[in-house]
This record gives structure tokens, C-alpha cells and sequence, in this order.
């Protein structure tokens, strides 16, 4: 005994059987009408308006000689030329003008010698009473040869095996489909269910057999029943609905239903297409959260936001729009987008590009314009392409009113003076203290002075640094204010009398004047500090980014100068000696700004060395009137920095990078860890453990080469760096 289970997977595995039963049932009435046709004792054939072939019996296809299905669907005129000289006798049939046509014509049969046929033609009608084709019945004037009977027999047969073997295909493919497919018979009893739909709903075969119109597979039976009834009228049924597995377990499925007919136009039975769209649905509400979240984020931000479609057409604006331009509430809900946008037009002083919404734009270009409005407000606007597939799908504009900033802007335009006063105060007790500095040097009265003075003078730097910073905004501003303030004289040459007896007070020509030439001294002197800067953005490489052909020397040598205070002698401490020893080389393809902290960290630590030792083993003393740092074995700190080459003949060349000390050294116990994140040797608050960790990593990682050291105690220390001269990619 075989399992429910079983006879499905059973059935389903010979697609063949489920498609002859499909066969059997959808063309029981078609095979008696097939029948009657073909043991009719002349040829019968049956045209559609077009006179192309839909039926035709045996002894016709024995006629011409010619397969079934190279004649259905083909035109009379194709297998037959003669009958195009009886044209006008058929097209009369057609159109109802005779209701009967006799007509004798020449058939010549597979190249055999001619035979004389006569034809007699008449119309069928369609339900509604309209010719819908012809039906010929020729009688052969002479006997068909024997020989020849047997091989149109023969293609009948090949023509059928034919038939069976397309229909195995055909349910083959149905077994392979991703959709559900469901047949029924013109009563709505289940015939045939492909896996998809089994595995879809849960159902076999025979669980289904037990109702029609597929109930189970609905959640409301009625809807079964509609369904049914107007496919099985001619029609078809597509919508989205919830169906209902063997569990009752709610799908979303998009369902397409088509009548089955037979050749002859009746409905034989209803197929059932079913896709799951449940990801689908998952993903359209994904989507629509997308939305609320963008609709909320364009309600909270404080621009005006407006989209428009390729053809200008509204797609999105958030209310601050609304508001900003006081879009009347009839205008704003008629939804008539040309309406609203000719509002806004109206409402423009003064603008660019935005009175037009963007026509005099290119599909890539961004649009920046400051407006004016009818009621004196100023709104900034920008705007930018929305490309989809290298084609311009709209614009989106953002506008925001500035009027309250201008006014802001006004007020700093009339504290401006007060600035300048400030700056020649500033300026003039820099004078007096650089007058006070000469006095006290030239006196020497004190021996701190120097000191003092130096001090002052750092403190100094700090607001000239300052004031330099900001040039180039109040070189800006400065320039857009006064032009703002040359175009409303220009465009307002008669202001109202308080803004006149402003202008003539502060004499505003002057102050155009003078201010430019005020802030170009000011920048004269704060240029005194350059060449610090440029050292500094040499050593950090704040002004490129990513990986670039750098001359490696040039970055040891800005980083020994911003240490340069550390070199110096000291109280604690004496002169720290620097030798370099550089080879000839190209430009280095590297990270510039790492490889600059990498040479940070070690002569940092290399520094820290050589102090402890220093410190640890000898002392200042007075010799020849002269102060010297004194050592009993007589070393002189001193670091070493070489460069070279390393060819690799396998690989690119390498650049190697040494750089040692002849302080104390690493204790052994040490330098396992001296590459660990957060180790240090140093007194709490000095070190933080992350210099050679970092440097670690630029190298190896960033640059893909190597960081290694070697040390020995009293003789010192050696780091070697070794790198690419090319990055790879």
C-alpha cells in the first residue's frame, strides 16, 4: 500500500499521465467532432475571416498532401495559389453577399499530375450572429492513389506522437515553474496541481479533489465562486488577494485566472496562476517606512524643500515650503502643480534661475542664487540635478530666508569701526611693548628679562594668530558687504532719510576705502609667522590626502625642526647631537602625514633616551669661564639617521630608514612588549604607550612594510623601517 504522500509524489513525477488526462477531458467533444469531420466521405476544412486555417479533416490533409500542422493557422492561398481566382466568390461568403458558393478547381498533389476538385463554400456564424469564417467541402474528381493514402497515414501518425510528445514538454515545464498552477475542469474540480502548488498551499491532488472552485485555498468562499463564474464566461480574473494554506494560514498571493478553451471556443476548464508576493509586501512596506521616515525628515528640517519631476511637475514639498512662500490654502489643496508654481512665481523680485524652476539649467549643473521676494524678504536658494541612469529625473530646490541673517550682518557691517579701533590699539601697544623690550635689553637690568619678554611675545602670537586666521573671512565678508551695500545704493539710490544721514555720518566711501587697505597691513604682519606654518604643514601633511610621491627627506627634516627645542641644550641636559647620513633616491609613493608621526615617535623616544642618560650620568660645570656638560666616560648624545636602498629583484626596490641613539638601551625583559598597545617604560603621565604601537601599525598595515629594532644595554638603540617605493593598489 502506497501513502497519500506517495501517490502525489507519484503522480507528480509523470507529468505525461496528468497532461493525457487534461487532454481526454478538455477535448472529449472536440475528438467527436474531429471524428465526424474525418470519416466524412469528402475533404472538409474551416477558415476564419482571414481565410487561415482552424479545422480540417484527414481526407483534405490526403488532398493537398500536406501535414496538419503545416496547414492550421496558414492562409488558404499559401497551400492552395490556384484559389486565389476564386478570391472574389470567398470574400462574398465572408461578408454575407451568398449565403453559397460552388467553384471547380485544379489540385496538383505532391508534383503528381493535376486532379479537378469541386468546392462548395459556405459561412458560420458566431454567437452573435456575425460571419466568423467559411467551411469548404471539395469532391474529387478522381481517386487518390493508394500509395499515396499510406504516406499521408503515415504523417498523420507522426503528427500525432508529435501532439503527445509537445504536451510532455509542456507539463515538464509546468513541474518547473516558480508559480502555483492549478487546473480544473469546467466544474471547478481540480485535474492537476504542479509541486509550486503543493509546496505553496500544502495541498495534494486528491486533498483538493474533495472541493470545487478550490474553497479551501479562500478566505471567503464567495469570492471562489465569483471567480469561477465569470472565467468560465470568457472572461479572466487578476488581482492581489490573502489565500489560505492547508493550515489556514493567511498568504498574500497575486493570482492570475484564464479560461482553458477548446479549439472551437468553449470553455473546457480554469488555470490558476498563484505568486507568492509575501517578500514583495515585506519589501513595500520596508519602503513605505522609508518614506515616513524621509516625509518626517523633510518636515523637521528648517529649509524649504521643493522636488520637481523632469517635466516640472511636483513630486515633494514639506510645509516649511508652504510656509515660507504663504501659499494660500485654496491654491495649496487644489493640487494643480502649474497653479501653485506660477504662485510662486509671481511672488519673486528678483532671481535667476528660480522664477523658471531650473529651464535655463544643464542636467548636471547645482544652481546657488540669493532671492528676493515681493514683501522684502531674502531667501537663499539652492538647487541640484536628481539623475537616474545618466538622464535628469527633476530637481530638488532648498530655500531658506536669511533676511533675519542680513539684518545680523548689517549690525556687524556697523561694529566694524569699533573692530578697526581695537586693532589699532592692539597694534599700537604692540609698538610700546616691543619699545619697552628694547629698553629693558639695552639696560640689562634684569637677567630673567629675556625671559619674560619671550613669554610675552608667545602670548602675543596667540591672538595675532588669531586675527590672521580670520583675514580671509573678513577679506570676504568685507567685499560682500560692500558690494551688498553698492547694490542697494544702486538699486535704491534715493534711501529713506535716517539711512541718508547714516551714510553721510560714517562716510561710507571712506570706510570702502580705508577698511580694504586696513586689513592687507594687518595681514602684512601677521605673514611674520609663515615660514612656522609651512614648516608645520610639511611635517603633518595637513594639505594632501592619501597616498603621494613625497620627498621622505624632506618630512625627517620639518620633524627634527618642530623638535628642534628638544635638541638645544638645557639646564638638565646638554646639546643633542644630529647626524644624517641620506642616499639618492626618487620620491617615496607613501602616506606622508603617517610616515611623518612614525618619525615623530621614535626620535621622541630616542630623545627620552638619551635625556635619562645624560641626566643619569653627568652634570654641568664651569670650564674656561664657560659652561660644559661634563661626563666621566665622555660620550656625546648623539642621534644617527641613515637612508638607502634595498634592491629586490623578485619584488619592487625598498627603502630602509634607520634611526638610532646612543642611550642606555632596551633591558631584554623589555622588548617583547615594546610594540604592545598601551606598554611603556616611562614614569606615569609622561607616556602613554601608544607612539610605537601606532608607528607599528602605519608601517605594517598603511605602508606594507616592516618596524623592527635592535638594542644593546649601555651601547643603545636602532629602529629600521622598511617600505615599498611604490604603494600597491
Amino acid at each position: 500500500m502506497y501513502s497519500k504522500t506517495s501517490q502525489v509524489r507519484m503522480a507528480k513525477a509523470n507529468p505525461k499521465a496528468q497532461w493525457r488526462s487534461v487532454l481526454n477531458r478538455a477535448n472529449h467533444a472536440e475528438k467527436y467532432l474531429r471524428w465526424f469531420v474525418e470519416f466524412c466521405p469528402v475533404p472538409i476544412a474551416m477558415f476564419d475571416r482571414n481565410l487561415h486555417y482552424i479545422l480540417v479533416s484527414q481526407p483534405w490533409v490526403k488532398m493537398l498532401g500536406i501535414p496538419r500542422l503545416k496547414l492550421i493557422g496558414t492562409s488558404l492561398y499559401e497551400s492552395l495559389p490556384k484559389a486565389i481566382a476564386h478570391r472574389h466568390g470567398l470574400e462574398r461568403c465572408l461578408s454575407g453577399g451568398q449565403m453559397h458558393y460552388t467553384a471547380e478547381i485544379e489540385i496538383a498533389i505532391r508534383g503528381e499530375s493535376a486532379s479537378n476538385f469541386q468546392w462548395d463554400v459556405q459561412p458560420w456564424y458566431n454567437d452573435d450572429g456575425s460571419a466568423g469564417g467559411i467551411i469548404v467541402a471539395s469532391h474529387a474528381l478522381a481517386e487518390p492513389q493508394t500509395a499515396l493514402l499510406k504516406y499521408q497515414l503515415a504523417e498523420e501518425i507522426a503528427e500525432r506522437q508529435y501532439l503527445e510528445d509537445a504536451f510532455t514538454k509542456i507539463g515538464t515545464a509546468l513541474e518547473s515553474a516558480n508559480d502555483a498552477i492549478c487546473i480544473t475542469d469546467k466544474v471547478g474540480q481540480p485535474i492537476y496541481i504542479n509541486l509550486a502548488f503543493s509546496d505553496l498551499f500544502a495541498y495534494n491532488l486528491s486533498a483538493l479533489q474533495k472541493s470545487t472552485n478550490l474553497r479551501p485555498l479562500f478566505t471567503d468562499e464567495q469570492t471562489a465562486q465569483v471567480i469561477h463564474t465569470a472565467v468560465m464566461h470568457g472572461g479572466t480574473w487578476t488581482s492581489e488577494i490573502e489565500m489560505c494554506d492547508r493550515d489556514r494560514q493567511h498568504i498574500p498571493i497575486s493570482l492570475k485566472v484564464n479560461p482553458v478553451k477548446s479549439p472551437s471556443g468553449e470553455v473546457i476548464g480554469i488555470i490558476y496562476i498563484c505568486t507568492n508576493i509575501r517578500d514583495r509586501k515585506a519589501a513595500e512596506a520596508e519602503i513605505n517606512k522609508s518614506f515616513a521616515a524621509l516625509g518626517a525628515t523633510l518636515e523637521a528640517t528648517a529649509d524649504g524643500i521643493l522636488v520637481l519631476d523632469a517635466n516640472g511637475n511636483i513630486i515633494i514639498c514639506n510645509q516649511k515650503f508652504v510656509d515660507l512662500w504663504q501659499i494660500p490654502d485654496r491654491i495649496f489643496r487644489s493640487n494643480d502643480d502649474s497653479y501653485i508654481l506660477k504662485y510662486v512665481s509671481k511672488r519673486i523680485s528678483s532671481s535667476q534661475y528660480l522664477h523658471q524652476f531650473g529651464k535655463g539649467l544643464e542636467s548636471d549643473q547645482n544652481s546657488f542664487e540669493i532671492v528676493e521676494l515681493d514683501d522684502g524678504r531674502t531667501l537663499e536658494c539652492y538647487s541640484q540635478p536628481q539623475n537616474v541612469l545618466d538622464s535628469c529625473a527633476g530637481r530638488v530646490w532648498s530655500l531658506r530666508d536669511i533676511t533675519e541673517r542680513l539684518a545680523a550682518e548689517a549690525l556687524v557691517r556697523a561694529s566694524e569701526e569699533k573692530y578697526r579701533l581695537q586693532a589699532e590699539k592692539l597694534e599700537h601697544a604692540l609698538q610700546e611693548l616691543k619699545s619697552t623690550q628694547s629698553q629693558l635689553i639695552q639696560a640689562e637690568k634684569m637677567s630673567g628679562l629675556g625671559q619674560l619678554v619671550a613669554g610675552i611675545a608667545h602670548e602675543i602670537n596667540n591672538p595675532v594668530n588669531f586675527i590672521y586666521g580670520n583675514l580671509s573671512y573678513a577679506d570676504t565678508y568685507t567685499s560682500e558687504l560692500l558690494s551688498l551695500v553698492e547694490i542697494y545704493r544702486a538699486h535704491y539710490p534715493e534711501p529713506v532719510e535716517a539711512v541718508q544721514v547714516k551714510l553721510e555720518e560714517i562716510d561710507i566711501d571712506f570706510m570702502a576705502d580705508d577698511f580694504v587697505k586696513l586689513i592687507g597691513s594687518i595681514r602684512i604682519g601677521a605673514e611674520r609667522i609663515q615660514k612656522i606654518v609651512q614648516s608645520l604643514n610639511k611635517f603633518s601633511r595637513s594639505d594632501e590626502e592619501g597616498c603621494k610621491s613625497v620627498d621622505i627627506h624632506e618630512g625627517i627634516d620639518s620633524t627634527l625642526m618642530i623638535l628642534q627645542s628638544r635638541l638645544k641644550a638645557t639646564p638638565h641636559r646638554p646639546e643633542i647631537k644630529i647626524e644624517k647620513n641620506y642616499a639618492q633616491f626618487p620620491d617615496v609613493e607613501c602616506y606622508a602625514g603617517q610616515l611623518n608621526q612614525v618619525f615623530m615617535n621614535l626620535l621622541t623616544n630616542a630623545i627620552d633616551a638619551l635625556e635619562e642618560d645624560a641626566q643619569a650620568k653627568g652634570t654641568w660645570q664651569i670650564v674656561n669661564d664657560k659652561p660644559q656638560w661634563n661626563r666621566q666616560d665622555g660620550k656625546v648624545s648623539k642621534i644617527l639617521i641613515q637612508t638607502e636602498i634595498l634592491a629586490d629583484p623578485q619584488n619592487s626596490d625598498r627603502l630602509v630608514i634607520k634611526i638610532s641613539d646612543n642611550g642606555n638601551g632596551i633591558p631584554d625583559e623589555l622588548r617583547n612588549r615594546l610594540f604592545d598597545l598601551f606598554f611603556t617604560t616611562k614614569p606615569v603621565g609622561k607616556g602613554t604607550g601608544l607612539g610605537l604601537s601606532i608607528a607599528y601599525q602605519i608601517i605594517t598595515e598603511n605602508h606594507g612594510g616592516k618596524l623592527s629594532f635592535t638594542s644593546e644595554v649601555n651601547k643603545g638603540t636602532e629602529f629600521t623601517i622598511e617600505i615599498p617605493l611604490k604603494q600597491s593598489n
